[in-house]
């Protein structure tokens, strides 16, 4: 029955992948042949921002209250809060107050939630939800990109061309804001194709794309490659897909110094770590990256990091996104911290909610968002994406800020989510790992095996297996290459970013006892905010 199933499943998505095929056939030639202006981006950012409270109830109306489908409407029901209801809300507290409100009534969604990993317990009512309520009923799919951490399928969100533009409009006034023109762009990531279509959207060129782990996973391949023949048909020239490894940047560097000017920039579209290590080897071949932007994405730009980045002459542009909540906010060039982001106002509305990591674990502000774009991929109304940061309302003095977008968000991070390498895997399966499968194997209890999260040798991500030396003797690169195993098991995206870390050789076995927190719990997973001191065994 399970066999029958599976076959069903993977029929309605080859449909469902033909049918996005025809679509974007039909949409992208033409998409690509307007190009985004600069003066068109502003009008409609400016136009946005002006709106944001009429869009939201649009929203409300069209994919809450109008969609029988909806997680939120669920909840709203729930909390007794009919449309008029949040109205008189809106008018009487502002958009961010009414939504502190009804995060207070119960209407919001955990991480945990959303991925539909737990219920969602509102009194005495237990509700379950999928990702795929999520989507946005009112944005017709043209392509996908891929989440992994799930162990089993890879999720898959389906992109608008819409939201394609909405990123554009954002992303030319950050590069205003940072005195960006006309840039020039290189990928060294593995193989979403969003920021290809936003560059040349914008008029740009993709000068080379580099790819860290070979090969490319088959179904990434065969999208970029009706992706290459749809924008030649418009006039623009993707460039061949080349492998580049994680530990040789070199060739990245010889590629950047020979074409890097400062009045023609170039645009480098990769993860924070990945741009940590082409700074490195810059600065130790005794070259400049003058004229390199770095658009940092997937982990968190620290102090060292971007200093690493900085002192090779290179700008780091910190990116903060998610597959499912696209291009939240960007770096500010006046920035009072080495994250500080501009919140995309006119895309999202933020609060904050107090919330334990765990049952009867440390509290978290946890961010809670709200889109208003009619483009999203996925309805968000408190939808919770498992990180928290420190959110400023206040002036900067940079173009962002004297555009409107006066909302700061800095010191981000994931309580909810592991991230190395620009990957990211859900903490409960994590945990699921350490205190179960490796205990399972080597021996030991759920308290013997913890995964430290710290900045290693020139502020490289570095991920600490910890096993209790109570364990007993037992062969570290077997816990190793177990671990990565179990870490990569179940769709595509968890095999790939599995092997990204394994090349990347950021995951060490340490013999020591785990890390307690200062109330003593020993949690599975801890971070850290610099590398602690270690002792083989």
């Amino acid at each position: 029955m399970l066999h029958v199933e599976s076959l069903a499943d993977t029929a309605r998505e080859w449909a469902e992948n033909a049918r996005l095929l025809a679509r974007l056939g039909r949409a992208l030639p033409g998409f690509l042949r307007r190009p985004l202006g600069p003066e068109d981006a502003r009008s409609r950012l400016l136009g946005h921002l002006a709106t944001r409270e009429q869009r939201f109830f649009v929203q409300l109306d069209d994919a809450v209250y109008g969609y029988a489908r909806s997680p939120y409407r669920r909840l709203l029901a729930l909390a007794g809060c009919e449309r008029g209801d949040v109205a008189r809300l809106v008018a009487q507290e502002g958009l961010d107050g009414a939504l502190r409100v009804l995060a207070d009534r119960g209407v919001y969604v955990t991480f945990d939630e959303f991925k539909g990993r737990r219920a969602a317990e509102r009194g005495s009512a237990s509700l379950w939800f999928t990702e795929r309520d999520f989507d946005n009923p009112r944005a017709r799919s043209h392509y996908l990109e891929f989440t992994g951490g799930t162990r089993g399928r890879p999720s898959r969100v389906g992109r608008a061309l819409g939201s394609v533009t909405d990123t554009a409009v954002s992303f030319t006034a950050v590069l205003a804001a940072h005195g960006i023109e006309r840039p020039r762009n290189l990928f060294w990531i593995g193989g979403s194709p969003s920021w290809l279509l936003v560059h040349f959207h914008l008029g740009h060129t993709v000068d080379a794309w580099y790819y860290p782990i070979d090969p490319l996973p088959p179904l990434v391949r065969a999208g970029l490659g009706c992706m290459r023949g749809l924008a030649h048909v418009a006039g623009h020239r993707m460039p061949p897909l080349v492998h580049a490894d994680l530990r040789e940047p070199e060739p990245i560097v010889r590629w950047l110094v020979a074409r890097a000017e400062p009045d023609r920039p170039v645009i480098v579209n990769t993860v924070v770590s990945s741009a940590v290590r082409i700074a490195s080897v810059a600065t130790d071949l005794g070259v400049s990256l003058a004229g390199v932007t770095f658009n940092c994405r997937s982990e968190m730009l620290s102090g060292p990091r971007r200093r690493v980045i900085e002192a090779a002459g290179a700008q780091a542009l910190a990116n903060y996104a998610t597959v499912e909540v696209s291009s939240i906010a960007y770096g500010c060039p006046h920035g009072s911290a080495p994250d500080d982001l501009h919140l995309c106002l006119e895309r999202y509305a933020v609060i904050e909610r107090e919330r334990p990591v765990f049952a009867g674990g440390p509290l978290v502000d946890a961010l809670l968002f709200t889109t208003l774009s009619e483009s999203a991929p996925k309805i968000a109304l408190n939808l919770e994406t498992g990180d928290s940061a420190r959110i400023e309302q206040r002036a900067c003095g940079c173009l962002l800020g004297d555009l409107g977008l006066t909302t700061h968000l800095s010191e981000v991070r994931s309580f909810e989510k592991l991230s190395s390498e620009g990957t990211t895997f859900a903490r409960t399966n994590v945990a699921q790992i350490l205190e179960e499968l490796l205990p399972a194997r080597f021996g030991g209890t759920a308290l013997d095996y913890q995964l430290v999260e710290v900045e290693g040798a020139a502020a490289a991500s570095r991920l600490l297996l910890r096993v209790h030396p109570c364990v007993g003797p037992l062969d570290e690169a077997s816990v190793r290459a177990a671990f990565l195993t179990e870490l990569g098991r179940g769709g595509m995206v968890d095999t790939y970013q599995a092997r990204l870390i394994e090349q990347a050789r950021s995951v060490e076995v340490e013999r020591l006892p785990p890390l307690a927190t200062g109330g003593g719990k020993v949690l599975p997973y801890h971070l850290a905010r610099e590398a602690q001191p270690t002792t083989r065994g």
